[in-house]
């Protein structure tokens, strides 16, 4: 599950792990929650990390946690 890919952090390509998150984050207090986070690995799985966040996004909406 690790593999090369560019992080933000290091503004290089890093050997990883990718992870996808969905925060959300009240622009008044400056609080981040985290809501959900899914482990990326296009190999095992086929998805795109766009694929990802979208199903997270649809689930959260679903759920109630993001309007």
């Amino acid at each position: 599950m690790v593999h090369y890919q560019y992080s933000g952090n290091e503004h290089d390509v890093i050997a990883g792990m990718g992870l996808v998150n969905l925060r959300w984050h009240n622009l008044t207090t400056v609080e981040l929650i985290p809501i959900d986070y899914r482990i990326y690995d296009k190999d095992s799985d086929g998805k795109t990390k766009n694929t990802h966040f979208s199903e997270m996004l649809a689930l959260a909406k679903k759920k109630g946690s993001y309007s």
